[in-house]
């Protein structure tokens, strides 16, 4: 899968419990996503009171992860997926996150204060997203796709539906699969119905809008400075290592600058020639015509 692009979406989520006694759910649904030792980043996908049993698929964002050049990592691609119903929060804070429900505060909940959302309670959303697991759990499930040969034994990161129920099931024993709806159905074409579930999807494609392409690594960067990586770095090495990467694109952008002039004063001469000089830049320079 090396240079293939690579997107993975949550397609949907069949609700079955209600853990509410007098109401229905609240629900929040969540993915975490975390390339080898890289700092796992948050995704929130749905919040909302008062939801009935059932399917639900009408998303802020369905997108997980897009990415337009996949790398074969040794340690693969771990995901998380989340869904609980939330007790004991700011009712009216569901509201102020379905009001920017396309905003990159919402997709990226970390980034919520650095994106001007002070004012809807971007605390107030980080304290329930980083608390999720202390609410009524309904599925939480983590797998590990890896990019390797198959017939190792491993989940492969390659195209196809991931099911991820919310208590371990023998699917081939007992003769599921998707209908057109991705509903789980048994051998009779009835539907499933012993307990909830997710339905998470891998294609081969860049999906991804080019704000939220940033964002992700935006999010990556956030979490390494508040110390959610596990990367074994300190963060002002994640840090430098981002910021050498940035300021070697803008110098190849410059040489590309001045190379596209056709009259270089003195001072721009002497820039040119340092920045072909410089060894860190010589494998990416533009090649003579």
């Amino acid at each position: 899968m090396t240079a293939d692009p690579l997107t993975i979406s949550l397609r949907g989520a069949m609700i079955r419990e209600k853990k509410d006694l007098f109401s229905q759910n609240d629900l929040a649904i969540m993915t975490t996503f975390q390339f080898g030792k890289e700092p796992p980043v948050q995704k929130l996908h749905y919040m909302c009171k008062n939801v009935k049993c059932g399917w639900q698929g009408d998303f802020f964002n369905d997108i997980i992860l897009s990415i337009r050049d996949f790398k074969d990592l040794d340690s693969g691609l771990a995901l998380r997926t989340q869904i609980y119903d939330m007790d004991k929060f700011d009712k009216d804070l569901v509201e102020k996150i379905c009001g920017i429900a396309s905003s990159t505060a919402t997709a990226f909940p970390y980034l919520a204060p650095y994106v001007g959302a002070a004012s809807f309670g971007s605390k107030a959303l980080l304290d329930v997203i980083h608390d999720l697991d202390k609410h009524d759990e309904i599925v939480d499930q983590r797998v590990k796709l890896e990019a390797v040969a198959s017939g190792t034994g491993h989940h492969l990161l390659q195209p196809g539906y991931f099911i991820c129920f919310r208590e371990p099931i023998d699917a081939a024993a007992e003769d599921l699969s998707l209908d057109s709806e991705l509903h789980v159905i048994k051998g009779d074409g009835k539907e499933f119905d012993r307990f909830s579930y997710a339905v998470v999807e891998v294609q081969r494609e860049f999906k991804e809008q080019k704000d939220l392409e940033i964002d992700p690594k935006a999010a990556t960067l956030i979490a390494e400075l508040s110390g959610q990586g596990q990367s074994g770095k300190s963060a002002l090495e994640f840090l430098r290592g981002t910021i050498d990467t940035y300021t070697k694109f803008r110098k190849l952008e410059r040489v590309q600058e001045l190379q596209a002039k056709t009259d270089l004063n003195d001072s721009e001469k002497a820039l040119l020639e340092e920045l072909k000089g410089d060894k860190e830049l010589k494998a990416f320079m533009p090649k003579p015509a």
